[in-house]
């Protein structure tokens, strides 16, 4: 009972198991010793925030992120070739609160940027950098969502 217990939490909770991948679920030990390897790769697939909220003294402000990324697993074979036996995990689920806003000395606010952002370079015409993990590019203090409207 306590294992189904604890196999139906690792389901239901997707974040709470970390997904690793494994070369010995998909090469046999003769095809390790000779040079098969594999590669994770994280991908982000979705973010969502929730509405921004103040916290901590008057112009900070914050926004809890529900992060969904894709665990992949690309197999490579001894000659360094893509193998179709590349698989993908459940995706991983992550909840956290990322601050967008700071307070300013004179009672204000501005963007908050991490130390570690990445901004997209300018001169790249179309999007072909994740749109995920970018600094904050609205307002200070972020604009309230508009009302519903009813339709008439």
């Amino acid at each position: 009972m306590i294992v189904f217990a604890a196999l139906f939490a690792a389901a239901a909770s997707p974040s709470a198991a970390r997904a690793e991948c494994y070369l010995e679920s998909v090469a046999s030990p003769q095809e390790i010793a000779g040079g098969w390897t594999i590669h994770e790769d994280l991908r982000i697939v979705k973010q969502v925030d929730s509405a921004a909220y103040e916290q901590g003294g008057g112009g900070n402000w914050f926004v809890d992120r529900e992060t969904t990324t894709l665990p992949m697993c690309s197999v490579f074979d001894d000659l360094g070739g893509y193998s179709l036996r590349s698989y993908m995990l459940q995706p991983v689920v992550t909840k956290s609160q990322v601050k967008i806003c700071k307070a300013t000395a004179d009672g204000g606010s501005v963007p908050f940027v991490p130390a570690d952002a990445k901004p997209r370079p300018a001169d790249t015409a179309y999007e072909v950098y994740p749109s995920f993990d970018r600094p904050y590019a609205g307002s200070c203090p972020p604009a309230s969502p508009a009302p519903d409207s009813v339709p008439d």
